[in-house]
């Protein structure tokens, strides 16, 4: 065989070598990071999420707050985006890097698969940290379990703090929400987590840097 052939033949072969992003994720999924303290992120995506907020939507808004606000705040902590519409899904796999959050936010659509994103966020905590702390941003009511069941989950798992954020709306007559209050304030009172609500930009952006790591330390041990 020519030395022409078998240079072509290499030069082919490495081609279909994972290279960038894929090799990363095949990485990742390999040996994925482990961190001291991790706080993962579960944002209501959907189709709800899409709605008016001061003149551009929830979820875009979220996404903008998590770039001004809790990066900037995160205090070399591992952190995570767990989104959950039709189905709950990684849009950040929990990583150690200041830069990786994408700057175009996630789209909104399906419905509120809140029990699968808990359960993907315990399952990611109990492999990958010492300890860990939960925020729930929610404008609506989960549609994949009963509460009562999403309830009983949590206080299974309550050594990891849940802090809950209810996202409403407000226009110049009222203010007014989808989500149960009642429900998001006994998932973080099962956890020694804090319920907050935000119906405009400034109160979601207070927020979020309230719940950072910078100001807000807590964290609970991985059993």
């Amino acid at each position: 065989m020519s030395t022409d052939i078998v240079k072509k033949n290499k030069d082919v072969l490495d081609s279909l070598k994972p290279t960038g992003t894929v090799a990363s994720l095949l990485k990742d999924l390999k040996s994925p990071e482990k961190f001291d303290k991790l706080l993962l992120i579960l944002l209501d995506s959907s189709g709800s999420m899409a709605d008016d907020m001061d003149r551009s939507t929830k979820i875009a808004v979220a996404w903008d707050v998590f770039h001004k606000k809790l990066l900037p705040n995160m205090s070399g902590w591992g952190y995570g985006i767990i989104c959950f519409g039709g189905n709950a899904y990684w849009e950040l796999y929990p990583t150690s890097s200041p830069n990786a959050l994408n700057i175009r936010n996630p789209g909104a659509s399906g419905g509120t698969s809140m029990g699968a994103a808990l359960n993907l966020a315990w399952s990611c905590a109990r492999t990958q940290a010492k300890e860990a702390r939960f925020v729930l941003l929610s404008d609506g009511k989960p549609n994949d379990m009963p509460q009562d069941t999403i309830l009983s989950m949590v206080a299974e798992c309550n050594q990891i703090p849940i802090d809950t954020v209810g996202i409403g709306e407000k226009n110049t007559h009222s203010i007014w929400s989808s989500y149960d209050p009642e429900f998001l304030m006994k998932i973080s009172s099962l956890t020694k987590g804090i319920f907050s609500e935000a119906f405009s930009v400034a109160k979601l952006s207070e927020t979020i840097k309230k719940l950072s790591p910078a100001e807000r330390p807590l964290l609970g041990k991985i059993n």
